[in-house]
């Protein structure tokens, strides 16, 4: 205050006209002013006395606003004059974000003058700090009588400003490193640790990351006796469990990392030194928290402890707030991810034994529809079901505990050959095994990929072990395969209290059926025409019949489906045997079948279309349209 207890305001603005405005108006408000046309001449009176508050323009000659400010606020002892930072200029926003270390930032022409005097009335009123600055006041200093020259004193304040401005800069850089384990929480909880240690050298420290189970993280405790690390942990815990407010019982996952000090490049016997067995005895006697919250999202909280006094002095603690809300993205960001990792390895570990890795993969990494994708939907869907031959004979013949080790052995390699080509096996259903191709995840071949499988599952029964399974005489290890495409409700279908991702629809039921027929017309795999339609010239396939299921009045076309391809002639004489039947000329037709019985006499399909043209010539059915209905399932 000057000796006329009017308050001191320093006044740096290169424009007469302007600083005569601000100047007058200040007077009229009973301040007193001291112009500067320049920061360096303002900055050389400093030296002598202080204002009660400094108004200094953007753009000054010699040291503009900007870096008066800076040095100020982070180099020098006056960091505690509030600071105004003003500028003419239209570059709003430049300017806004240079000028974060400035008490207030202006904007001002000689028309709004009335802002910034409020400003100054306000400031000197409440006497508000500089904010994200370093104002540590060191006593012994004061004690002392040293003088020092002008020159010196400058010198000091602007090597100090430039070394917090590099210690902001070396936090920062830091910081920015630990972005790169942001995929591995462990990880970069280890370099948090570290980094902390390097701003503080605490002895122990505990971050407890929130959550339904929150993760608890450690070191140090390997230098401290269990009721000394115990003492610590309750402290912890009842500052966690105050900021969490949990409405559940919480459980807590601890993790410790072992001498993570002795990762720094220090000396090994400074860490030695500090770490010997004689601290197992000594008393903690510096204690911090800090609060980790992403805007107003609780995150979780941190702990640090040291052996010796007054540690965490306002450097320290600065520096920890400085880096907190960058932090607790960071740690949020890693949790989260952590928590996706750990759902994503339950939902592999439950599924890798029905679905191919590739659909595991691609149902995860899918562009965020996964909840659309667990709701019901209609969609089209191909469905594959295998049934063993005879399997109640089989099981009547056999102790239980053989039948459930074969069915084991069965099922592994029916389901590795399934998963190969990207199906996924909704359920088993005795000794039965039903299969989705374009669910949950979908081809643009889903038809063919079927086929396939179904043509490898096939083929591999011969090499599969039977173990102490007999069979009864005339009985041995076979299969039939049923497959067609349609429309189906996919989803979670069930009750409320259970519930599994499955299909319902009558493609379902279809083919159910199919798989059926092939005892009828011995054939091993039998698809239907939609899924003919899906397939090309690459596959084996011989049109059978056109018929009505039970429990169906349209008709199907039916097809079987072979490894190896059946002879030329056998097909061409059965293809035109159907022909002649189903347009009803079946007298026309019987000669054709009996061809194809010269060449495959053992052919169930066409033993059974001979009888039916002979029957048929003799006595043929009423409204004949080429499809024949079956009774049985």
């Amino acid at each position: 205050m000057t000796k006329n207890d009017k308050p001191l305001i320093y006044l740096a603005q290169s424009s007469k006209v302007l600083a005569k405005i601000i100047s007058s108006s200040l007077e009229k408000l009973n301040y007193q002013v001291q112009i500067f046309t320049d920061g360096f001449s303002l900055l050389k009176s400093l030296l002598k006395e202080s204002p009660n508050l400094i108004i200094a323009d953007k753009n000054l000659e010699k040291i503009d606003g900007l870096e008066l400010c800076s040095i100020l606020k982070k180099g020098s002892s006056k960091a505690d004059i509030p600071f105004i930072l003003i500028t003419s200029e239209d570059k709003v926003y430049d300017f806004w974000n240079d000028s974060y270390l400035a008490n207030e930032a202006l904007s001002i022409t000689s028309q709004n003058l009335d802002l910034l005097l409020s400003q100054v009335e306000d400031l000197l009123k409440y006497k508000n700090l500089p904010i994200n600055t370093f104002i540590q006041v060191e006593e012994e200093e004061k004690s002392k009588e040293i003088k020092v020259s002008e020159e010196e004193k400058l010198t000091g304040w602007l090597v100090n400003s430039m070394e917090k401005s590099s210690y902001y800069l070396n936090i920062s850089q830091n910081l920015m490193k630990l972005y790169q384990d942001v995929r591995d929480l462990d990880m970069l909880v280890g370099n948090l640790f570290r980094l902390l240690y390097r701003a503080c050298e605490y002895d122990m420290i505990t971050l407890i990351l929130d959550g339904q189970n929150a993760k608890v993280y450690k070191t140090g405790i390997e230098y401290f006796d269990q009721a000394t690390i115990d003492e610590f942990w309750n402290i912890c815990k009842t500052e966690y469990e105050q900021e969490a407010k949990k409405n559940h019982t919480i459980r807590y996952e601890e993790k410790s990392f072992i001498q993570i000090v002795n990762t720094f490049d220090q000396a090994d016997s400074e860490i030695s030194s500090k770490n010997d067995s004689k601290s197992q005895n000594k008393k903690l006697e510096s204690y911090q928290a800090y609060t980790i919250k992403n805007g107003n999202e609780f995150v979780g909280t941190l702990h640090l402890t040291s052996r010796r006094k007054k540690i965490f002095n306002y450097k320290i603690q600065s520096s920890i707030d400085y880096i907190l809300p960058s932090l607790a993205n960071l740690l949020q960001e890693a949790v989260q991810r952590s928590e996706l990792i750990e759902k994503e390895s339950k939902i592999r570990k439950a599924f890798s034994k029905f679905v191919p890795e590739q659909v595991i993969n691609d149902f995860l990494d899918s562009d965020g529809n996964s909840e659309a994708k667990n709701s019901n939907e209609k969609r089209n869907v191909v469905i594959l079901m295998s049934d063993i031959r005879s399997f109640t004979s089989i099981s009547e013949v056999n102790r239980p505990e053989d039948v459930v080790n074969f069915l084991n052995n069965y099922f592994t390699r029916m389901v590795d050959i399934v998963k190969k080509y990207g199906g996924t096996v909704d359920k088993f259903i005795g000794d039965a095994i039903m299969v989705l191709f374009g669910a949950p995840i979908s081809y643009n071949d889903n038809a063919k990929r079927a086929v396939m499988a179904a043509i490898e599952m096939y083929a591999q029964l011969e090499s599969i072990p039977c173990g102490q399974l007999k069979f009864p005489e005339g009985v041995k290890l076979d299969v039939g395969i049923g497959i067609h495409y349609g429309d189906v409700i996919v989803g979670q279908i069930g009750s409320t209290d259970k519930t599994s991702y499955t299909v319902i629809g009558d493609t379902v039921n279809l083919a159910s059926r199919l798989e059926g027929l092939t005892k009828l017309y011995g054939a091993k795999i039998i698809i239907s025409q939609a899924v003919n339609d899906e397939l090309d010239d690459s596959m084996n396939i011989l049109l059978l019949d056109s018929v009505k299921v039970k429990g169906k009045k349209e008709s199907v076309l039916i097809y079987r489906a072979d490894e190896k391809a059946l002879p030329k002639k056998f097909t061409q004489a059965y293809e035109k045997g159907f022909k002649s039947y189903n347009e009803g000329a079946f007298t026309l037709a019987i000669p054709y079948f009996e061809k194809a019985l010269e060449i495959l006499p053992n052919d169930k399909a066409a033993k059974l279309m001979l009888e039916r043209c002979n029957e048929f010539a003799i006595n043929k059915p009423e409204n004949w349209d080429g499809a024949v209905a079956l009774t049985s399932k």
